[in-house]
């Protein structure tokens, strides 16, 4: 009997030794998890503090005629290296996009991104003294002043002595690798992404435009880790205002009727130079003729009213310009159909 209590005293010994060795065991793998699952937490928190700079541009910046936050007058590529510097963004994380727009930052943080940028500008305040279309989100055709039109570029730098030369290397967009989308349609429109101009006249290089309307915005641009294709965003671009001012006021654009029009050849052949149209005039419904004497080389288009509102050219409304392929009088005549289209047809007289 002695030796039988004996035994079972050893036996539960054992199993109460196990149950602890269980239980600690179970307790390390908790913390082990719990551990895991913090240095999870913290390593998207690193991700999301990581400022994601491109290494591969000198500089991003933004082209247009419109304002720089601090009031200096911007230009379109070709400005002073200065201006290049004063017009450039700054690289900024996913995480500093919260302080600018939550929803912008929640739109953001469901992409991969691989370089993010910012700089604020003044759009609208500002003539620019030409015009560009958009379409806003009920789909109706506007009118914008030049200073509401920007573009993006990623540009190189060359040093010539103590000063640096930038150049454009990527436009954005650009037909081939840089198809952007709006983040945010209701301030900013992105035109189609093709080289062929759609019914409203818009292609990849038709201008973004703002229309969230004049005021001091804050541009957020992300490169994505996707690379741009057809119906595949490459980039994303969003504009947060920050503060509403006085500005020029959009303009609906209504359907175009041929016959409230007038209409003239314009280039650089003589007696034009891009000053002085020669007149078309009427042959027959919505068809308007001119003879120019051209010059192989020279480049010309036919616009309305003399001025750039409305113009047509090689690709259709506001499109490029025609040239010259031999010395010689050309017969110019655009003819509108029913929807007010335009089509310029060129014949050298015989």
């Amino acid at each position: 009997m002695k030796h039988l209590l004996t035994l079972l005293l050893a036996v539960a010994i054992v199993f109460t030794f196990a149950a602890c060795v269980g239980k600690n065991n179970n307790t390390s793998k908790t913390e082990e998890s719990k551990a895991d699952a913090s240095t999870a937490d913290t390593s998207k928190a690193d991700e999301g503090s990581t400022v994601l700079a491109d290494e591969g541009h000198a500089l991003w910046v933004a082209h247009g005629q419109f304002l720089l936050a601090d009031g200096t007058q911007n230009a379109w590529n070709g400005k002073s290296s200065d201006l290049y510097e004063k017009s450039a963004l700054k690289a900024i994380s996913l995480n500093d996009v919260k302080a600018i727009s939550e929803e912008l930052y929640n739109t953001l943080s469901s992409k991969e991104i691989k370089y993010l940028y910012t700089i604020d500008l003044i759009f609208g305040t500002n003539d620019a003294t030409w015009s560009t279309n958009f379409l806003n989100t009920e789909g109706v055709l506007y009118k914008a002043n030049g200073s509401y039109a920007f573009k993006i570029a990623q540009c190189n730098a060359d040093v010539d002595g103590d000063t640096k030369v930038y150049a454009e290397d990527q436009w954005i967009s650009d037909p081939h690798t840089a198809y952007a989308e709006s983040l945010t349609p209701a301030t900013v429109f992105y035109p189609v992404w093709q080289e062929e101009v759609d019914e409203n006249g818009f292609s990849w290089a038709s201008n973004p435009v703002v229309i969230g309307g004049a005021g001091l915005y804050t541009l957020v641009i992300a490169q994505y880790k996707t690379v741009s294709a057809a119906g595949t965003p490459g980039y994303g671009v969003g504009l947060v205002m920050k503060e509403a001012k006085e500005g020029i006021d959009y303009e609906e654009i209504k359907v175009f009727v041929p016959g409230d029009h007038t209409y003239g050849v314009i280039g650089n052949f003589e007696g034009s130079n891009w000053e002085n149209d020669v007149a078309m005039t009427a042959d027959g419904d919505n068809k308007w003729t001119a003879e120019v004497t051209l010059a192989k080389d020279n480049e010309f288009k036919v616009r309305a009213d003399g001025a750039w509102d409305d113009s047509w050219g090689t690709n259709g409304y506001n499109g490029d310009n025609f040239k010259c392929e031999a010395d010689g009088t050309y017969v110019v005549t655009i003819t509108f159909d029913g929807d007010g289209n335009g089509t310029v047809t060129v014949e050298e007289k015989k």
